[in-house]
C-alpha cells in the first residue's frame, strides 16, 4: 500500500481521536510490507515515508508523543495497519515517574504484589533495568484480577478506544521460558525457584489468560500480534520472526508459513531481518534474502537495523515491485519432492513475475523457461539493471524478483509508434521501456484499446486526422467524423461511462488547427451530445482531454487541458460539460505549448488524479493533481530533462493491481505502416 506519499503534509495540531472501524486486511498485492518502529515518537519528516508501509508496529507511546501523526498516516494510506507496540511482561523501572505517558499508566496497574519474585524474594529482571510481571494465574488476585485482567483492560481503554491503533502487539509473547530458570522465578512466592517444565507450563496458561482477555475485550475485528511461537496461534492473528534467519531457514519458513495459514483470521506473519545493529542498509542481498524468503508464503516481511533500534525508515527498489497475487506455491527446484521447506534454491510464480531465493551456500544458475525482465534500480543496478533474461545466477543466500515483460498499453489512449516508459506511484521507473504500437494503425494515430461495449472483448478506436474507426475483433464496425468530413486537424480521443449506463461513451476534443471543441458520442460512435468549448471558441490550438472519476463517487469528469499555442491551463467538467472548476496552470502559465492531460487513480485511494505533461517545445515533464488543481507533490522528467519536445500521458493499470502506473511517451514517432 505503498500509496499517498506525494501529498504534501498539513500537520494538525489538535489531538482528537478519530473513529477507526473494524481492521480489514486489503494487502492482496504483493511484496507485503510491515515495519518496526519503536521510538517513542514520529518526526513529520517520517510520517510520508511511514505510509508507505502495509503494517506499523508502532510504539504505543507515540500516541503521547506525536498522536497527530498516527491520525496523518491514516490519512496518507487509509489501508495501513497500525499496531501499538508494549511488553506485557515487563516495564521500565522509570516508568512511574514518567508523567503524561502510557507508560506511566501502565506501570501503575501493575499491584504490588504482581511483581515476578526469585525464590529469595527478590525482583526479576531479565533486561535490567526493567522489572519483569508476574503473568502466570499464580499471581494474587486483587479486587478479584490479575494482570491477566489489568493488561488487556488497559489495551482497551487507554489505547484502542483513543481510535488510533487496528489493534496490538505483545513483544516477548513466550512460549518457552527456559532462559529463565538461572534466576530462579519463585512464580507463587512459596520461596523455592520452579523447574524449567513448572515454569513454562505456569507461564504459557498466563500468556494464554492474557491473549484471550483481549480478544474478549476488543472483539474480533482488532489485530492481535506477538513475536513468540506458534503455540498461541489460536489466540492471535499472527507472529512476527525478529531477526530472520538467526533460528534457522527452513525451521523459520515452515513456522512462518504455519501461521499465515493457521492463525485467527485474518492471519498474519512477519519475517523481520536486519543488519544486526551494524547500521549498513546497503547490505542488499541480505534484504532480498528476508524479502524473497516471505514471499515464498502469504505473509509481510521488513528489513531494519536490528533489535537495539527497530526505527528505520529504510526503503528499497524491490519494494516497488508490484508482484500481485501469488499463482501456486512455492517449488524447491532443486529437490521438488516435499511440501516442507528445506534449504535449496525456491521459485514462486506471480501474476506478474517469480521470485526466486537461495537459502545454500552455494551459487545456483536457473533457466526460468521464458524471458523476464530485471526491476529497475537504483540501489543495487548490478542486479537490477532492468535487462531482459531467460536465465540467472542465485548467490547463496540471496534472493530476486524478476517481472514479466509487458509490451502494450490497455485501457488508455496512445499515440502508435511512440516509445513508452513506464512509472510507478513515486515517479520511479516501474519496467523497461518499450514502443507502443498497433499493426493496423497509422504511427502518430491515437489508439485506445479497451471493452467499452462491455462485452468481455476489447474493442480498438483509432483516431486519424478526420475520423475515429471503430474495431471489434479487427473488423471496423463504424466510421464517424466527429467535426466533419473536411476537417482534417487531428483528433484527441478518451472514453468514460459518462452517464452509468455500463457501456463507455467515446469523447473527442481537436488536435492543433481546431477550436477547443469537445464532443460525446456512445459506444457505438452515435454522436448524443454536441458538445461545449473548453477554452474560447476562437482558439485554435484543439483540446487535450481524458475522463475520470475525481471524487471517488461513481461518476466521471471531463478534463480538458489547453492544445498548441495556448498556456497549460488545465479546466474540470462535468459528463453533461458543466464547468466544475475553472482551471489551474500546471507549468509556467508564459509557456505556450499547452498541456497533455490524463488521469487515474495512482495510489490506490479510490480517487482518480489528474496527470499532466507539458506540450510542444516543453520539457518531458509529469506532474500530477488532486480534484482541486493541487499539486500532489508528485512531479518528474520521463525523458532527458534537456529535450523540448514534451511528452504525452496516459495512465492504466498494468500490472492489475489496484493502483494505476503511469505511462509517459514519446511525441516523435515512426510509422508502423502504410496506405
Amino acid at each position: 500500500m505503498r500509496r499517498y506519499i506525494y501529498i504534501i503534509i498539513f500537520v494538525v495540531l489538535v489531538s482528537i481521536p478519530l473513529t477507526m472501524y473494524g481492521a480489514v486486511l486489503t494487502h492482496y498485492n504483493y511484496p507485503k510490507l510491515a515495519n518496526l518502529f519503536y521510538r517513542w515518537h514520529i518526526e513529520e519528516k517520517e510520517v510520508a515515508e511511514l505510509a508507505k508501509w502495509d503494517i506499523l508496529i508502532i510504539d504505543m507511546d507515540v500516541q503521547t508523543y506525536s498522536p497527530q501523526y498516527l491520525r496523518k498516516l491514516k490519512e496518507l494510506n487509509p489501508n495501513i495497519i497500525l499496531l501499538a507496540y508494549l511488553a506485557p511482561q515487563e516495564v521500565r523501572g522509570d516508568s512511574g515517574s514518567l508523567t503524561g505517558t502510557l507508560r506511566q499508566k501502565f506501570y501503575n496497574k501493575i499491584q504490588p504484589n504482581w511483581w515476578l519474585k526469585n525464590d529469595t524474594g527478590g525482583q526479576v529482571a531479565w533486561w535490567a533495568p526493567n522489572p519483569m510481571i508476574n503473568i502466570t494465574p499464580d499471581a494474587p488476585a486483587v479486587g478479584g484480577k490479575r494482570w491477566s485482567d489489568a493488561l488487556p483492560e488497559f489495551v482497551q481503554n487507554e489505547l484502542m478506544l483513543s481510535g488510533y491503533w487496528d489493534g496490538v502487539f505483545y513483544d516477548n509473547c513466550w512460549d518457552e521460558v527456559g532462559f529463565l530458570t538461572p534466576l530462579k522465578v519463585d512464580t507463587n512466592n512459596d520461596g523455592t525457584a520452579e523447574n524449567n517444565v513448572e515454569l513454562t507450563n505456569k507461564w504459557r496458561a498466563g500468556m494464554i489468560q492474557i491473549l484471550d482477555n483481549t480478544r474478549k475485550l476488543l472483539g474480533p475485528d482488532k489485530i492481535i500480534m506477538g513475536n513468540g511461537g506458534e503455540y498461541y496461534y489460536k489466540y492471535v492473528n499472527g507472529t512476527l520472526y525478529e531477526s530472520f534467519p538467526v533460528r534457522g531457514w527452513a525451521q523459520t519458513l515452515n513456522n512462518y508459513r504455519f501461521i499465515t495459514e493457521k492463525g485467527t483470521q485474518p492471519p498474519i506473519g512477519i519475517l523481520n531481518t536486519n543488519v544486526s545493529n551494524t547500521g549498513k542498509r546497503d547490505n542488499y542481498s541480505l534484504m532480498r534474502f528476508g524479502l524473497a524468503s516471505a514471499l515464498m508464503a502469504n505473509g509481510y516481511s521488513g528489513f531494519d537495523n536490528g533489535d537495539m533500534s527497530h526505527s528505520e525508515v529504510w526503503w528499497y527498489d524491490e519494494y516497488e515491485a508490484s508482484l500481485g497475487v501469488p499463482v501456486g506455491e512455492a517449488i524447491n527446484i532443486l529437490n521438488n519432492n516435499g511440501a516442507k521447506f528445506q534449504n535449496g534454491v525456491w521459485r514462486r510464480n506471480f501474476e506478474n513475475g517469480l521470485v526466486l531465493v537461495n537459502s545454500t551456500d552455494k551459487v545456483y544458475t536457473v533457466e526460468l523457461g521464458g524471458e523476464y525482465e530485471k526491476l529497475h534500480g537504483t540501489q543495487d543496478p548490478k542486479v537490477n539493471d532492468g535487462s531482459f533474461t531467460t536465465s540467472v545466477s542465485i548467490p547463496a543466500q540471496d534472493g530476486l524478483i524478476l517481472m514479466r515483460s509487458v509490451e502494450k498499453i490497455y485501457d488508455a489512449t496512445y499515440i502508435n509508434g511512440s516509445f513508452a516508459r513506464v512509472f510507478n506511484e513515486y515517479g520511479h521507473v516501474a519496467r523497461t521501456g518499450f514502443f507502443a504500437y498497433l499493426d493496423n494503425a497509422q504511427g502518430g494515430n491515437q489508439v485506445i484499446e479497451q471493452d467499452i461495449d462491455k462485452d468481455g472483448i476489447r474493442e480498438i478506436l483509432i483516431a486519424d486526422t478526420s475520423k475515429v474507426r471503430i474495431l471489434d475483433e479487427g473488423v471496423v464496425i463504424k466510421t464517424f467524423y466527429p467535426y466533419g468530413e473536411s476537417y482534417n486537424k487531428g483528433i484527441n480521443i478518451s472514453v468514460g461511462d459518462l452517464d452509468n449506463n455500463g457501456t463507455l461513451e467515446i469523447i473527442t476534443g481537436t488536435e492543433n488547427g481546431g477550436g477547443p471543441q469537445v464532443r460525446i458520442f456512445n459506444h457505438r460512435g452515435d454522436l448524443i451530445n454536441p458538445g461545449f468549448f473548453a477554452h474560447a471558441k476562437t482558439f485554435r490550438g484543439g483540446v487535450n482531454i481524458a475522463v475520470c472519476d475525481l471524487e471517488g463517487d461513481g461518476r466521471q469528469e471531463i478534463i480538458a487541458g489547453a492544445g498548441v499555442t495556448g498556456g497549460p491551463h488545465v479546466r474540470i467538467f462535468s459528463a453533461d460539460g458543466k464547468l466544475i472548476n475553472p482551471g489551474f496552470f500546471a507549468y509556467d502559465a508564459k509557456f505556450r505549448g499547452g498541456v497533455n492531460v490524463a488521469c487515474g487513480d495512482i495510489n490506490g485511494d479510490g480517487k482518480d488524479e489528474i496527470i499532466t505533461g507539458q506540450g510542444k517545445g516543453g520539457a518531458p515533464e509529469v506532474k500530477a493533481f488532486n480534484k482541486r488543481g493541487e499539486s500532489t507533490g508528485l512531479k518528474f522528467f520521463a525523458f532527458d530533462s534537456k529535450q523540448r519536445g514534451g511528452v504525452e500521458v496516459a495512465v492504466t493499470d498494468m500490472d492489475k493491481d489496484g493502483v494505476s502506473e503511469i505511462i509517459a511517451t514519446s511525441s516523435d514517432v515512426f510509422s508502423i505502416m502504410s496506405y
